[in-house]
C-alpha cells in the first residue's frame, strides 16, 4: 500500500531562498509551457506536500500519480531479494516521475519514495496518460528527461562501482541541492548510506571528511551545504558530466 503521508500545500510565495541558493519553488519542465497547455494542466494538477519516507508508488505495482516536484526530492529505488535497495536516480525540479507511463507501461520497476520533504505538483497517472497527446511541448520535455533519466541511471552504475565513498557522497549531495533548489534539508546517515548502497559507517566516515573540509555541515538529521564550489571540487567527475549532459538536453 502506498504512504499517504501528504497534505494539501498552500502557494504562499513564488521565490524561495535556501542558504544562498535562489529557487522560483516550481518545477522546470513546466517553466514556460505554452498557454494553452498551462490551461489544460491546471485542471489536472493538484499541489501537496510530501514528508520524507512518504511511499510515492511501490516497486511492481500500478503508478497512481504522476509527480513533477518543485521543493521535494524523490528517490527511484531498485529493490533485491532481501528487500534492501540502491538508489538508481533522483527526481527533482527538474524531472516528473511515472516516465513508464511514456512508453505504454501502467506498472513501476523501481519503489520511489521521497528523499528530502517539500512540495510537489501531481496528477491522476490516467489523467497524465490521456492529457499527454494534447500537451506536445510537455511531450518533447518528458521524451528528453526519459533520455536524461537514462544516462543518468548508466553514470550512476558506473560511479558506484570505481568511485570511493567520499565523492559520491558529494555528488550526491550536489545534486540533491540542485533538484530540491536549496542548500540544506533534513538527511539521516541512515537513508543516506542505503541511498548510496554502502554501510552506515562508511557514510559516517565520508560526511566526517566533507565537514572537517569545511564543505558541509551536518547536525540533528539535517545537511547544510557551506561551500559548493568546494564540494564540487570534491566529487567524482560524474557530477559534472551529468550537469553536461542535462544542459544539452533540457537547456538547464
Amino acid at each position: 500500500m502506498v504512504h499517504s503521508a501528504v497534505v494539501e500545500y498552500d502557494r504562499a510565495a513564488d521565490d524561495l531562498d535556501y542558504g544562498g541558493l535562489t529557487s522560483t519553488g516550481t518545477n522546470r519542465l513546466l517553466d514556460g509551457l505554452p498557454l494553452e497547455e498551462i490551461a489544460l494542466l491546471d485542471t489536472l494538477l493538484e499541489d501537496v506536500e510530501l514528508e520524507v519516507a512518504t511511499e510515492v508508488a511501490p516497486a511492481g505495482e500500478v503508478i497512481p500519480w504522476v509527480h513533477f516536484p518543485e521543493t521535494a526530492v524523490l528517490s527511484l529505488i531498485t529493490v533485491v531479494g532481501s528487500g534492501a535497495g540502491v538508489e538508481a536516480l533522483t527526481v527533482g525540479r527538474d524531472g516528473v516521475s511515472g516516465l513508464p507511463l511514456v512508453a505504454g507501461s501502467r506498472t513501476t520497476f523501481v519503489r520511489i519514495v521521497c528523499q528530502i520533504p517539500g512540495r510537489s505538483r501531481r496528477m491522476r497517472a490516467e489523467d497524465f496518460r490521456e492529457a499527454l497527446p494534447n500537451l506536445p511541448e510537455l511531450s518533447r520535455r518528458v521524451l528528453l528527461y526519459s533520455q536524461l533519466a537514462f544516462d543518468v541511471t548508466s553514470q550512476s552504475a558506473a560511479c558506484n562501482r570505481v568511485h570511493v565513498t567520499e565523492e559520491r557522497c558529494a555528488r550526491w549531495l550536489l545534486m540533491s541541492q540542485d533538484r530540491a533548489g536549496r542548500g540544506e534539508f533534513k538527511l539521516t546517515q541512515v537513508f543516506l548510506a542505503q541511498m548510496l548502497g554502502v554501510r552506515r559507517p562508511a557514510v559516517t566516515v565520508a560526511i566526517g571528511v566533507l565537514e572537517n573540509a569545511g564543505l558541509i555541515q551536518h547536525r540533528r538529521g539535517r545537511i547544510r551545504i557551506t561551500n559548493r564550489a568546494g564540494l564540487e571540487d570534491a566529487a567524482c567527475e560524474c557530477y559534472s558530466r551529468v550537469r553536461a549532459r542535462q544542459k544539452e538536453l533540457l537547456g538547464f
